[in-house]
């Protein structure tokens, strides 16, 4: 009883052990396309990350002698993937040194014509960038998707990086005189003083500042923000603001609102001109309860201020 016992696990050993060896026969080939006159020893970390990679995604590699060293993609690479009975073929190439830059790419072939599959290639900045990049290439043509597609927060290159780098800027105090457009027949007095971060193409500030004509004026604290589209000598801005604002006896919540022309700006200290707007979000009405004195809803005024 025993006996056959045996006899049945045996059997079914035997009918299992082609199917776990055909798991684990070899389905692709790897190999290096050209190794960029690098150390041989850099060249073998590189394929060596590529080819665990390839693996950990569930790719078994041929092991054997006749893919090491450089191979050209021509019909003896394709007649050796074949040999090995290879339904994929990827090749690993290393770009040489530009400067410390060392430009990497993976394609995946396929074994009879050697045509691609997919493609991908990256650039690392050094050596030691070149295991991160080696990965992102494998996941990017196993995945079919571009490499710039795997970029994750711990995998950006330094050059990717750049993008997302501090940009160059500035800090500013800004000294104006700004002049009431109303009551033309009174003398306008006014005064602002802000200080505010300007990078290429926006600005950040807060600013203090009053102004009037006659009887009637405004003055506010407010945090602004301007955008300026052209990088240059001169451009025009546009930008507004929020913050407390009194006008007309009483006090509350407001907003700026201004444009104009910021000069000098390849220069540490610029020039700017342009009209402003302040808008109180209430009611500036005075009211004595014997007379009732109307304000203005709006306060238009030009203003020529410096920054340096």
């Amino acid at each position: 009883m025993i006996r056959a016992r045996l006899t049945v696990v045996g059997a079914a050993l035997l009918l299992a052990a082609p199917s776990v060896r055909g798991q684990d026969r070899p389905d692709a080939v790897l190999v290096l396309a050209d190794d960029g006159a690098l150390d041989d020893s850099a060249v073998h970390a590189i394929r060596s990350i590529a080819a665990s990679e390839l693996r950990k995604h569930g790719v078994v590699l041929a092991e054997d002698r006749r893919t090491a060293g450089v191979h050209p993609l021509d019909a003896d690479l394709s007649t050796l993937a074949l040999d090995l009975g290879a339904r994929r073929v990827f090749a690993l190439r290393v770009g040489g040194r530009l400067g410390k830059k060392i430009p990497l790419s993976l394609e995946e072939l396929t074994p009879e014509t050697l045509l691609p599959v997919h493609s991908a290639s990256l650039t690392a900045t050094g050596l030691e960038e070149c295991d991160v990049v080696t990965t992102r290439l494998v996941e990017a043509v196993l995945g079919g998707r571009s490499a710039e597609s795997t970029a994750q927060m711990t995998t950006l290159t330094a050059t990717e990086s750049k993008s997302f780098a501090k940009k160059p800027g500035e800090r500013f105090w800004f000294i104006g005189l700004p002049v009431a457009l109303y009551n033309a027949g009174n003398t306008p007095t006014g005064f602002s003083l802000g200080y505010g971060y300007e990078a290429e193409s926006f600005r950040i500030s807060v600013t203090g500042a009053g102004y009037s004509r006659g009887s009637d004026g405004v003055a506010y604290v407010a945090m602004e923000a301007a955008w300026i589209p052209f990088a240059t000598e001169v451009s025009p801005y546009i930008g507004g603001g929020l913050g407390y604002m009194g006008a007309g006896g009483h006090g509350g919540i407001g907003g700026v609102i201004e444009g104009g022309l910021e000069a000098f700006r390849l220069h540490g200290v610029r020039g700017l001109l342009g009209v402003q707007v302040a808008v109180p979000f209430f009611d500036t009405q005075e009211n004595s309860g014997v007379n009732v004195i109307a304000h203005r809803g709006v306060y238009p005024a030009g203003f020529v201020r410096l920054a340096f």
